[in-house]
Parts: C-alpha cells; structure tokens; sequence
C-alpha cells in the first residue's frame, strides 16, 4: 500500500502547504496510541491520515508534538473520523490538544440505527467492503515498536482510506430521512462538550473497593501508589507488574506481600524492594 510517511516538521509542513495549495480543507484522521498495556502510561503512536488521494502516516516519536497540535487544531481543515469522542479526550487528557472542526461520521450511524456500529460492519454493510483483517488480531499491537510492521501499516490506514465514500453514502441517507439538523448538532454538542477529567484511578470508583472499610481503603491507596511507581520506573504497565486482583487480596489478608506473583519482566532485585515496601505499608498501619 503507497503512503507518504512523515517523520519531521518540515515534511509536515510541506505536507499541508501541498494541501492547502491544492485547495484541499477536508481530510479522513485517525489514531493509534499505547494505552497502559505494553508499557506504562498512554501515548500517541501514529497519526493516520486520508486526503482523498493520498494516505499519509504522520509519527509522533519523531514530529515534535506542537506541530501535531497546530495540524489538529486547526479550524480551516474539516476533519472526518469515525467515533471520534475516545480520541478527543485522549489527546486533551495527555496533551492539552484539541481536534477541531470534527466530522464524526458515527453519530449518522447512530442517529440511523445501524445494528452494528463499529466501522468495520458499517464498511462491510454501506460500502460492501470486507476488512478481510480481523481487528482482533491487531487489537494488541505494539504501537511504540519501530519500525512499524508493514501489515500493521496496513491495518492503520484501512481505518481512514474509505470514510470519504463513507461520508457520501450516509450524508444523502442523513438527508433523505430528515435528519441533517439532528446530525448537525450532535457533531457540534460533542466539540463543544467541556473537557473534564478527573485524576481519580477508575478503580478506586469501583464497587469493589467502595465495599472496603476506611482503613483498608487507605492501605489499598498506598499498595497502589506503590505498584504505580514501580511500573513507572520500570515502564511497564502497572498490571503487568502484578494484577489488580492481588491489590484486593493482600488488604484483605487473602495474599501475603511475599506470596505476590509478579510479571516476568519484573527484575528479581526489584521484585524484593517491592515487597519490603508493600509490607511496610500494611504493617504500618497497624494491621
């Protein structure tokens, strides 16, 4: 599959100088990023993008993110993308960027009621196209690894190299239905949504640890602290150092700290500071 890939600013730039020369404002956009499940934390990876003649693949790891900014948040380039809330709140969450000027084509998906909403069965039913590449097998991939797999590649721009004639095929459907208003202004109240992001871990939102007492709550708190800091330190996904599960057995009594079965990846040197520090939080508490 021809692309262009773009790994410093001056291609950026020439990238969209072409563009605007040409008189192209629109264009398809997606996303790859590392969410917490090959190494620590969450980090775009890979910017895909569709201009209706050309695919592009922008890397992050190599275009200084305030480019990327200036690109995403530019008002005068219309930017479709297919079910574009998750990739908004990511880049604002992680780098103050805001996609502007968003055509998501999931919310005519919606408002038509399509009994299957995930991209590939609405290519495979609008346009008849067979992704043929199940997204399982490349639902886990390392994002971060360069080079890039040429499969991988692939796969990354199939995402963004139909959504034109996506678009042409549900904006008239829209239309015809009496919807167009309605389309609108969904596509306008999610860009306009505020951006509000709390810093509290999701699992201490969860009901299983709302059910523990205060004091175990507490000590939960600081097993956590400590596993996160190791996993950040070691640049690994904090479940990876070792599941939440046995977060909630060793507050509970279920699991002694010396008992903890770690990931493989986690060093045997490391493994024991680990422990003594685990220990100490639940000892000292008074346990």
């Amino acid at each position: 599959m021809d692309y262009t890939y773009i790994d410093r600013a001056g291609k950026l730039a020439a990238y969209l100088h072409d563009l605007k020369k040409a008189g192209k404002d629109t264009i398809a956009l997606d996303l790859e990023g590392e969410f917490n499940l090959h190494q620590y934390g969450e980090k775009l990876c890979l910017v895909q993008v569709y201009d209706g003649k050309d695919a592009v693949i922008i890397d992050p790891f190599k275009v200084q993110m305030h480019h990327i900014k200036r690109f995403f948040e530019n008002r005068s380039i219309l930017k479709i993308m297919f079910d574009a809330s998750g990739d908004r709140a990511f880049m604002y969450k992680n780098y103050g960027i805001d996609l502007l000027s968003l055509l998501d084509l999931q919310e005519a998906v919606d408002l038509l009621e399509h009994e299957k909403s995930d991209l590939k069965s609405v290519l495979k039913k609008v346009l008849k196209i067979d992704g043929g590449m199940s997204k399982k097998k490349l639902q886990r991939y390392n994002w971060t690894r360069r080079p890039i797999e040429s499969g991988a590649i692939e796969y990354a721009i199939k995402d963004v190299l139909y959504l034109f004639d996506l678009k042409d095929r549900l904006l008239p459907e829209i239309i015809k239905r009496g919807l167009l208003d309605q389309f609108i202004l969904r596509n306008l109240q999610a860009q306009n949504k505020p951006h509000v992001y709390g810093n509290t871990p999701k699992l201490f939102e969860s009901g299983k640890f709302r059910s523990l007492i205060k004091d175990k709550q507490r000590i939960f708190k600081r097993l956590f602290e400590i596993r996160e800091r190791y996993a950040k330190n070691l640049n690994l996904p904090p479940n990876s150092v070792f599941p939440n599960d046995l977060l909630f057995e060793l507050v509970e009594g279920g699991t002694r700290a010396r008992d903890i079965k770690f990931g493989k990846r986690v060093p045997e040197r490391v493994r024991k500071r680990i422990i003594e520090d685990m220990e100490k939080a639940i000892w000292g508490s008074g346990r």
